[in-house]
């Protein structure tokens, strides 16, 4: 480091904290949009990982002593599938399942998992261990003669005071319906599911209440001894077809986090749209602190100061802002995720139907790293810029007054000719794929390089539009405020670079909003 690290620890404290103390509202303003990126990144990628866990350990504990399931999209299918199933040589036991996600009706319990299963072979791959012996549930022919029966596990019961003979209301197709708890499970990893929130009744009151007609959702079978499941794999998919999937429990994990590629996306924009917004926040503070103190770095100049230590007192200032905002932002991104962990979970069960709960959230000390290291490298960038300029501040000019940013006419001509670039290049990757009908990851990709490739051109474009801009409005300006309206617009104009800074942040919030709205 030029100019030695003792050296810029004694300017930190000697020339920054005071200017800190006295500037407390800007340097807040300044880590908190290191806080909000960090958080946004740190709170949306943990949720998402919470969610995606929590599915991952619904199917492990549902799935019980399941070896294969076979499924067929969201519309089932009818009883001959399963006969088909059953009949394979390789399959020793076969029973179908309907998974539905529904309102208990109790406030502040949310929706309840409700598994319909054939109480007369499940048995075998599932265990539903009662805390007392049920005659009902003793002979399950008692059972399925009762549609309105339901078995609820023991933390289910615990929560909500419930017992054998107690009634609970559900949602169904046919309106709120009540039903009979006739067992009690006992806490197993099946009752653990679904945050416990968890009931069993039989399949076919399931499938009238549920709407689901004469249809299934899945079926759960195990292979018969002495053959491989990648034997029952190959025999099932030969005898059902290509409309059908045949795989094990945890395949559904995997089909689940493939659904969340285009949430995963977004959620990648947000946190990179958030750190962006924060970056200009954070150059712009900086351009400000620059020329608000062009007389102290002049005196430090004169004073012996090398624009080598200059460079990094900014960038060390830049340095303890991006940590104390990264630490910010991981603290409070680790207390918001719960609650955008309940947000996308609600999100994914009402698109696409599928049964998920975080209760754990899935904090990743790698994760929680990266995020510190982004923050802080997202601040020092921003303060590059700035610290650049401050380092060439000529001491014998440092206390003239009238000075400001000055954009030469070569500097201007190489922003338009990228922009321009830039611009055409955008265009091209968001029409193109239109056009070629390429692959849908492919064109995804393409679209989305277009579209950051468009926000740089915009960007390039800011201070020459933002002081094209501030010159057309100084007349009106002056014209309603002759005095207030002129300086407004002379300092708009004579700062073209942190005008264009509050300009983009502004802009990439609006884009933020815009492309949000039109993905939902």
């Amino acid at each position: 480091m030029p100019g030695g690290y003792r050296d810029i620890v004694i300017l930190l404290r000697l020339i920054s904290w005071p200017y800190f103390r006295k500037h407390i509202l800007r340097t807040m303003l300044t880590t908190a949009g290191i806080v909000l990126g960090v958080a946004v990144f740190v709170g949306m990628h943990t949720a998402n990982q919470s969610v995606l866990d929590a599915f991952s350990h619904t199917v492990d504990r549902i799935a019980g002593k399941t070896e294969l399931q076979v499924t067929a999209g969201e519309t089932g299918f009818g009883e001959d599938v399963l006969e088909k199933v059953q009949s394979a040589s390789t399959v020793r036991v076969a029973v179908p399942v309907i998974e539905a996600v529904v309102d208990a009706k109790i406030k502040g319990q949310g929706n309840l998992l409700v598994l319909g299963v054939d109480m007369t072979g499940d048995g075998s791959l599932r265990d539903y261990d009662l805390e007392s012996d049920e005659a009902a549930i003793d002979d399950p022919l008692v059972f399925l003669a009762q549609a309105d029966s339901l078995m609820v596990s023991k933390e289910f019961a615990e929560r909500n005071g419930l017992a054998v003979g107690r009634q609970v209301l559900l949602g169904t197709v046919e309106g709120e319906k009540r039903f009979t708890v006739r067992g009690v499970m006992k806490s197993s990893g099946l009752t653990s599911a679904f945050g416990g929130n968890l009931a069993i009744m039989d399949i076919y009151a399931a499938q009238k209440m549920f709407g689901r007609g004469r249809t299934f959702d899945r079926i759960d079978l195990a292979v018969r001894p002495g053959r491989t499941i990648a034997e029952a794999e190959a025999e099932l998919s030969v005898l059902l077809g290509p409309g059908f999937r045949v795989e094990p429990p945890s395949g559904r994990g995997q089909q689940f986090e493939a659904m969340l590629g285009a949430y995963s996306m977004m959620v990648g924009i947000s946190s990179l749209f958030a750190l962006f917004i924060g970056m200009f926040i954070i150059y712009n503070s900086f351009a400000i602190a620059v020329t608000q103190r062009r007389s102290e770095i002049g005196i430090l100049r004169a004073l012996g100061a090398t624009r080598g230590q200059i460079h990094w007192l900014f960038l060390g200032e830049s340095a303890i802002t991006g940590v104390i905002g990264s630490l910010g932002g991981v603290a409070f991104g680790s207390v918001i995720a719960r609650g955008i962990a309940a947000s996308i979970g609600q999100l994914i069960g009402d698109v696409y139907g599928v049964a998920q709960q975080a209760d754990d959230l899935a904090t990743s000390p790698a994760l929680l790293l990266l995020a510190m290291g982004i923050g802080v490298i997202t601040s020092v960038v921003a303060a590059a810029v700035p610290a650049h300029q401050a380092a060439r501040v000529d001491p014998v000019h440092a206390l003239q007054k009238g000075k400001y940013q000055v954009l030469s006419a070569g500097e201007s001509r190489a922003r338009v000719i990228a922009a321009a670039i830039l611009g055409a290049i955008s265009m091209a990757c968001l029409v193109v794929p239109a056009i070629a009908g390429d692959a849908v990851d492919r064109s995804r990709v393409v679209f989305y390089t277009g579209y950051v490739l468009a926000i740089i051109a915009a960007l390039l474009l800011g201070p020459l539009l933002s002081r094209a801009l501030a010159r057309t409005i100084r007349p009106v300006l002056k014209w309603m405020r002759p005095v207030e309206g002129v300086l407004a617009a002379d300092s708009l104009i004579q700062a073209p670079r942190r005008t264009s800074a509050s300009v983009a942040a502004l802009m990439l919030s609006l884009a933020l909003v815009v492309a949000f709205a039109g993905m939902a």
